[in-house]
């Protein structure tokens, strides 16, 4: 299977791509774009698909900031885990599933199942009869943080992360630095195969710099970027 590509030039030229199977924990903080560039390196392509676990949006809120196609869109999968503690009432559609509240990890594991089970259809009918490429984003960890104790995430996220490394996938974990402590960024680094780490400080017009480093030993630092609407911009 190919490398996912994330489309920063600097990262898909040193690396190749993400190799499959890969968890990456990113580590950004507040005001620094987080959610947009978490949603870039989970960007569906013509042969991939995107799953979005989202504890800090609701659906319309991630579909949004994909701002995809009408065709694109039946790539995006979306699993809500806010709508229902405000309409307990929301109901499953084709592409977006909804949990109780951010607590439910056991039926956000329900329904991660069933999504992973339509996406294998949906390239079953479409005669490729190829393994699927899925794209996952977790926007955020520290949301789930603060719902239940650490512990219990990281059994949740040991089991998924497991799951994306079997399937030949590639995730993204969004997580606020500042909203933990270190003890919760080395256990959570455990599950992953490399962090992308966003610099605290802009340089007063917007402009963040990420590092990349992977366990393989891949480094790639001070790339700079910027928000532009929905836009990642990556600066020459």
């Amino acid at each position: 299977m190919d490398p996912f590509k994330t489309g920063i030039q600097a990262i898909d030229e040193t690396t190749g791509g993400i190799p499959p199977a890969s968890n990456l924990l990113l580590l950004a903080p507040p005001f620094a774009g987080a959610d947009r560039l978490a949603y870039h390196l989970a960007q569906p392509g013509e042969s991939d698909y995107t799953v979005v676990i989202s504890a800090d949006g609701d659906a319309l809120d991630v579909e949004d900031s994909f701002d995809l196609s009408e065709e694109e869109r039946r790539r995006l999968w979306i699993i809500d885990c806010i709508t229902r503690t405000m309409e307990p009432t929301a109901t499953d559609s084709d592409r977006v599933k909804y949990v109780a509240s951010p607590v439910d990890l056991t039926g956000m594991g329900i329904k991660f199942t069933r999504i992973l089970e339509e996406i294998k259809a949906e390239e079953a009918a479409g005669g490729t009869g190829g393994v699927p490429r899925v794209r996952f984003c977790v926007n955020s960890l520290s949301s789930f943080l603060i719902y239940s104790k650490l512990e219990a995430i990281y059994r949740f996220f040991h089991i998924l992360s497991a799951r994306v490394r079997r399937m030949n996938g590639f995730a993204v974990y969004l997580l606020n630095p500042t909203a933990v402590d270190e003890k919760t960024i080395s256990t959570l680094e455990q599950l992953m195969n490399g962090v992308i780490e966003v610099s605290a400080d802009d340089r007063g017009d917007g402009v963040r710099s990420l590092d990349l480093r992977t366990k393989g030993g891949v480094v790639v630092r001070d790339v700079r970027y910027h928000i532009a609407g929905n836009e990642l911009v990556v600066e020459p």
